[in-house]
């Protein structure tokens, strides 16, 4: 298919946008490797002492579920004590140490009583070092450096979404928070997996061992530009032929959420009704090669005549073999992580911890997601996005923009 006439097409493809952006949060976090190192070194010194560290880097959709105690490949050794708006300062005790994303009294509270508190930047909670009036103000309008002992930058961008659009004013698109706090939440844990296992010197160093992976399969995502720009096209098409456009992510519920009533993200996603005789778009996003509800989901959506998109990583011994999420569609994309457990092996742990799966398969549909708007936007038919509601006139905004969404549809 050929793209549409558009005399305001970017230069640059949105969803080759996204993936410059992607790696630029990457290439921040490299700055940040002496201070993830020293922090483990910290970190590991609590735990030996008989203390507790505790992480709540969890405000984000795919934050929650990345960094869950029960997510393959987390060695277990943070301890989760709550999420967005729930988080348990109160157990914190002297000696402890808490990475997180919160900014509120209470985390205050922890460190003035002898807890050491890493503040981990966030686009969810004011702090210092962006423009003042973008985001809600903090309870007694904290700022990070008055309740944390350390600050540690993520580099997600404060207003979180990579691309931007003259067409959609005031806003940017498709979030990240995802890629930044989910590589520091992975990285500080090789690092202090390394440290517990008495792998002094470990050279590279785990958390950066972590990065250098991640961040290869991230570039490799070059060569889904082209592909991208084609499905984009047909899905732009079928939406404005009356299709709508769901994602699901039966096994790993993270990545459906990343699209689904997000900051940055797109309003139609899974906000309408399954009518089988419209043109509809089913994306499946996955961190398994073949989880069976995927599977018959993709074949079941096909059989339908909807237009079916799957992410997932192959067998490493048998790619897109029969019975895979990508051997059922027609329209696939590989995200290059097939170990299931993780990328980092210690002697210690009888399995790899670490994953890259989330990660890069977020980055795939989220350059799906910003290559259809490119589409969209050249067809006259900008489609609308949500603001976050931690950032001023984000309600007002986002009310404005469900009622333009059910009258068009997009």
């Amino acid at each position: 298919m050929s793209a549409a006439p558009c005399h305001h097409r970017p230069r640059q493809p949105f969803a080759a946008t996204y993936l410059a952006g992607s790696c630029g949060i990457l290439a921040g976090l490299r700055d940040e490797l002496a201070q993830v190192e020293e922090l483990a070194a910290r970190a590991a010194h609590v735990v030996r002492a008989g203390g507790t560290v505790y992480a709540s880097l969890n405000f984000g959709h795919l934050a929650q579920v990345e960094t869950a105690p029960a997510r393959h490949g987390n060695p277990g050794i943070m301890k989760a004590h709550g999420g967005w708006a729930s988080t348990d300062f109160d157990i914190v005790g002297p000696g402890d140490m808490v990475f997180t994303n919160d900014c509120a009294r209470k985390v205050r509270a922890a460190r003035d009583r002898g807890g050491y508190i890493v503040a981990v930047t966030t686009c969810y909670i004011n702090n210092e070092f962006r423009a003042a009036g973008l985001t809600c103000p903090n309870e007694d309008d904290l700022l990070l450096r008055d309740v944390a002992s350390e600050v540690l930058h993520s580099h997600v961008p404060a207003e979180q979404g990579l691309c931007r659009a003259a067409e959609i004013p005031n806003l940017t698109l498709c979030p990240s928070v995802g890629t930044g706090t989910g590589a520091l939440f992975w990285m500080l844990n090789a690092a202090l997996a390394s440290r517990l296992a008495d792998e002094p010197g470990a050279r590279p160093s785990r958390a950066r061992q972590y990065l250098d992976v991640l961040g290869e399969r991230v570039e490799a995502l070059e060569e889904y530009v082209g592909p991208i720009q084609e499905l984009a096209q047909t899905m732009a098409e079928r939406v404005l032929a009356g299709g709508t456009w769901h994602v699901r992510s039966p096994e790993f519920a993270g990545l459906e959420s990343e699209l689904h009533w997000v900051e940055c993200g797109p309003m139609i996603v899974n906000n309408g009704p399954w009518e089988a005789a419209r043109p509809n778009i089913l994306l499946l996003s996955a961190v398994s090669p073949a989880h069976p509800e995927e599977v018959a989901l993709a074949v079941a959506k096909e059989r339908e005549g909807a237009l079916v998109v799957a992410i997932a990583p192959t067998r490493p011994t048998a790619p897109a073999s029969s019975g895979s999420l990508l051997a059922a569609v027609a329209a696939g994309f590989d995200s290059l992580s097939p170990e299931p457990d993780g990328v980092i092996r210690i002697d210690s742990h009888r399995d790899a911890i670490c994953p890259t799966t989330a990660l890069v398969a977020n980055i795939i549909q989220q350059m799906i997601c910003a290559q259809w708007t490119e589409e969209m936007i050249c067809r006259g038919a900008s489609p609308g996005f949500f603001r976050g509601i931690n950032q001023v006139g984000g309600r007002d905004h986002n009310a404005a923009g469900m009622q333009r969404f059910h009258e068009r549809g997009y």
